[in-house]
């Protein structure tokens, strides 16, 4: 595992996990059928002599694809949460696209009112504009 512990850093840290993972699991699926001993029947604890039933104690260790079940579970949980925040968002923009859309709407007869207003100011101020003749006298 990484130093900061966040998961694998790289690829060959990625490729390491994975490796150890897989090993585990055999191990395990192994541990659980009785072991890889020839001619020993599935469910034998290696070391037991053949024909020994397993006894009351023996208890199958827990198996690493339960753990990844758990851990896979989490993910989609995760998933499914940021899924419902982006649904969320997403409502949310809308509602905001709207009000912007009311906003344009609303403002567009300012627009041609403004220009509007400007061309009669222009028109005023030019009738009322003094003559460029120069200074009576």
């Amino acid at each position: 595992m990484s130093e900061s512990g966040t998961g694998p850093q790289n690829p060959a840290d990625l490729a390491g996990q994975m490796r150890a993972a897989v090993e585990r699991m055999m191990a395990g699926w192994t541990a659980a059928a009785g072991g890889s001993l020839p001619g020993q029947p599935p469910g034998q604890p290696p070391g037991t002599p053949p024909g020994t039933p397993p006894g009351p104690g023996f208890v199958l260790p827990t198996m690493p694809a339960t753990m990844s079940g758990r851990q896979m579970e989490a993910v989609l949980d995760d998933l499914s949460a940021r899924r419902a925040q982006v649904q969320a968002l997403i409502t949310q923009l809308q509602g905001f696209d709207e009000q912007l859309a009311t906003l344009e709407t609303n403002l567009r007869p300012f627009l041609a009112w403004t220009r509007k207003w400007a061309s009669v100011e222009t028109a005023v101020a030019d009738f009322w504009r003094p003559l460029t003749g120069g200074p009576e006298k």
